[in-house]
């Protein structure tokens, strides 16, 4: 879980795979395929495999301003909790009105945790096959 700062308030942050499913529910796309074209367009794969946003090295004529705060609204939405009362995702957008999405520390936060998610470069096995390996 990680937080970013819109204004005076706190936004948490935290990418898993609800966050799939609310992706899904709410913009009718796969937010695997937007995040991956997103963040190669943008920053490149080098950031991706680092998970760390270089500003100075951003392509930011290739920047969907629309597809990252979709992205941020959905971490948001998935740390909110199944049970969270959230509101949609252009109410969202009206209560977080000072959010800065090209300002390099958030986009930074938000890739982090998108990265840690999404794209995990170390193996992971399930708590149960931990026992089982030969």
């Amino acid at each position: 879980m990680r937080e970013i700062h819109v204004g005076d308030k706190t936004v948490r942050l935290r990418g898993s795979n609800l966050s799939l499913l609310y992706y899904q529910q709410e913009f009718g796309r796969d937010l695997l395929g937007d995040l991956t074209g997103m963040i190669t367009s943008v920053v490149g794969m080098d950031a991706l495999k680092k998970g760390r946003v270089d500003p100075e090295n951003m392509n930011i004529a290739a920047i969907d301003s629309v597809a990252i705060l979709r992205l941020i609204w959905t971490l948001a939405r998935t740390a909110a909790g199944p049970t969270g009362n959230f509101p949609s995702f252009d109410v969202w957008l009206q209560e977080n009105e000072e959010l800065d999405f090209l300002n390099g520390e958030l986009l930074q936060t938000v890739f982090a945790e998108a990265q840690r998610a999404f794209f995990r470069i170390q193996k992971t096995v399930a708590p149960a096959a931990q026992g089982k390996r030969r």
